[in-house]
């Protein structure tokens, strides 16, 4: 029988820690760092070792995992003067990034490896993860990967053991993190759209528990309009993604674009919005909170609106169609917005499409309009000026609708 690889696992924070737990749970030995000492409690309670460093952690382990927040922390975690990982890894061992860092930076940690710090030997596998919390404690991550052939390979075992779904993307070191790029700017502007559309609902007074349930399973539902509302709808804040997160997420996305000289219209106007959370004290709770930005009232008119209306009105109907409508729409602009920019930084759509589909920046839109690029089919479906007619006409007609 072959024994499974010692891993290092560096960052066991919401992601990390199920991430590091699974894997000890699927027999693997960890060694992990955190500057959490009740995270590293917990891991030490599972029969994982608590290490005091990340070189310590990295001793003796052919495969080290690493979940920090960004490329700083990276970089540090790896080659900080004498308590860095690399400075314990043993000799042909292979570094997983699984943070969502920019496209360029697992290619500049080979090259610090390769020629800084004088270790060749050491491998970099670029491997950005979506898929929460509760499927990272359940081994059903999605993982986009990238790196040689050989790093791949050595890094295999652990990648399926975190994994549902497993994705080697062509192209060289970084391009993982590309598609994975992509994926949070779908997911990024779906969170601030659901949030603009709950925050919407509450101010027409409409039932914010019936609009949820009738988006739900319709051409306007999204992955993240179903997992973010229903917290929400309970004004609960716990943070399972902390808003911060797309703070740094979607400056990347935003960076890309200017380094491309790519206009990113929504991409944009959603970092404001993490932005304006984050200045509004809501950054460490959950990025559903920027509903807030919305609906700024303690507890949120969101959750307060779960009141079952008497009467369904033609009005009610109408108002609840107009969300449907604008989720849409924003959904489907996301599509277009995020398929170019990967064809601009060089991915395919053929690629891309069927990845994201099972990931996080998934929506009914996205599926739709990706199937019909695919195809080369513009002369179906909805035209531009119809789609901005229904938004546009709703408050031509209603002028005495304020800001909500």
């Amino acid at each position: 029988m072959i024994s499974k690889p010692k891993v290092a696992f560096i960052g066991l924070g919401a992601m990390g820690i199920g991430m590091a737990l699974h894997l000890l749970e699927d027999g693997f030995g960890v060694a992990g760092y955190d500057l959490n000492s009740k995270a590293l409690e917990t891991l030490k309670l599972k029969g994982g070792i608590a290490a005091a460093s990340p070189r310590e952690s990295a001793e003796g382990a052919s495969v080290l995992v690493c979940v920090v927040g960004n490329a700083d922390q990276c970089k540090s975690a790896l080659l900080a003067e004498s308590i860095g990982a690399a400075w314990g890894l043993p000799q042909d061992a292979v570094v997983v990034l699984c943070s969502t860092v920019p496209p360029e930076f697992p290619q500049q940690v080979q090259s610090w490896l390769d020629n800084d710090f004088n270790r060749p030997d050491i491998k970099v596998v670029d491997c950005p993860i979506s898929g929460g919390t509760v499927r990272a404690a359940q081994g059903k991550l999605t993982i986009f990967s990238s790196g040689s052939k050989e790093a791949l390979g050595k890094a295999n075992a652990v990648l399926n053991s975190m994994s549902q779904y497993l994705y080697e993307i062509p192209g060289r070191l970084g391009w993982a993190s590309k598609v994975k790029l992509v994926n949070q700017q779908l997911a990024g502007i779906h969170i601030a759209v659901a949030a603009e559309a709950m925050g919407l609902a509450a101010a027409l007074g409409l039932d914010t528990l019936e609009v949820y349930d009738s988006v739900i399973g319709s051409p306007a539902n999204s992955w993240m309009f179903q997992n973010r509302v229903p917290h929400m709808l309970a004004d609960d804040w716990t943070p399972h993604s902390a808003l911060q997160i797309f703070v740094k997420d979607m400056g990347i996305v935003t960076a890309e674009g200017r380094s491309w000289k790519f206009p990113l219209f929504l991409s944009s106007v959603s970092e404001q919005l993490y932005l304006l959370g984050a200045r509004m004290g809501f950054g460490y709770e959950d990025d559903s909170g920027v509903v807030r930005t919305f609906s700024p009232r303690e507890p949120s008119t969101v959750a307060l609106s779960k009141l079952k209306l008497q009467n369904s009105s033609t009005t009610g109907y109408k108002d609840i169609q107009l969300i449907h409508d604008l989720l849409e729409i924003v959904h489907t602009v996301a599509a277009v917005e995020a398929l170019a920019l990967g064809m601009k930084m060089g991915l395919t759509a053929t690629d891309v499409v069927p990845i994201i589909a099972n990931a996080a920046g998934s929506s009914e839109s996205f599926r739709t309009i990706a199937e019909k690029i695919l195809a080369g089919d513009f002369s179906t479906g909805e035209t531009i000026i119809e789609g901005c007619t229904k938004l546009v006409s709703w408050f031509v007609l209603r002028p005495q609708f304020g800001p909500y």
